[in-house]
Order: structure tokens, then C-alpha cells, then sequence
């Protein structure tokens, strides 16, 4: 009777979660240079940081649920996934790191953010989302 009880009160939040759109970080990014009146080497910086910053914590929260849910289910997925992730970490740093060398400034940002955003992307199909 007390899990039916739990349950029924759940559920409006659980609908409503399922409910909510994923935040479209590359469209944050979008808004965010219109709000600051065009692209320069400021706008890119601060846009791209803000756009990251809201992938990398929905990121860290798919990756938290995703390891979750595969530890109860197989812990070789979750010990892959771990690797993976963590490889990929490395990955991004690396390639940003070459590639804001030869394009400049605002590399340093845009591409992290960029790669932050592909990896949500990636992460929401894996847990299905």
C-alpha cells in the first residue's frame, strides 16, 4: 500500500519531467550572440562559456544516470561507459587545445562547447532520451 501510495505521488512529477523539451544548447549559444548585438572575439568567448557551461551539467547528470542505471543492469557497461567518458574528456581538452592554437582566441571555447554539445547529444540517445 505504501509504494502505491509513493507511486501516486510521483507520477505528476515523473509526467512532467518526461514532459520537458531538452534544452537546445546550440540555440542558447544562438540567442545569446543576438543578445550581445553580433559575433567578435568577446561574444564568442562569453556565449560559448555560457552555452558550455549548461552542456557540461547536463552532460554530468545523463552520464550520472546513464552509469546508474548500467551498474544495476551490467557493471562491464558501466566500466566501459566510465572509460569511454573519460577518454572522451581527454579527447575534447586535446583537440581544443590544437585547434584554438591554430585558429585563435575563440577556439578555446567554441570548441569545447561545440564537442559538449555533440557528447549531450550522444548521451540522450543512450539513455534513450
Amino acid at each position: 500500500m505504501r509504494c502505491l501510495i509513493l507511486v501516486l505521488l510521483l507520477l505528476p512529477s515523473l509526467a512532467a519531467a518526461a514532459a520537458e523539451t531538452p534544452l537546445d544548447h546550440q540555440q542558447v549559444y544562438s540567442d545569446c550572440l543576438a543578445k550581445a548585438g553580433g559575433i567578435n572575439n568577446g561574444t564568442v568567448e562569453a556565449c560559448s562559456t555560457a552555452a558550455s557551461d549548461g552542456a557540461k551539467a547536463e552532460m554530468t547528470r545523463l552520464y550520472r544516470a546513464l552509469y546508474s542505471r548500467l551498474l544495476a543492469e551490467n557493471a562491464d557497461d558501466a566500466a566501459k561507459l566510465e572509460r569511454a567518458q573519460k577518454s572522451w574528456l581527454v579527447y575534447r581538452d586535446l583537440h581544443c587545445e590544437l585547434a584554438g592554437s591554430y585558429v585563435g582566441s575563440p577556439m578555446y571555447s567554441f570548441c569545447p562547447m561545440q564537442l559538449n554539445i555533440s557528447r549531450v547529444i550522444e548521451l540522450r540517445e543512450m539513455a534513450g532520451q
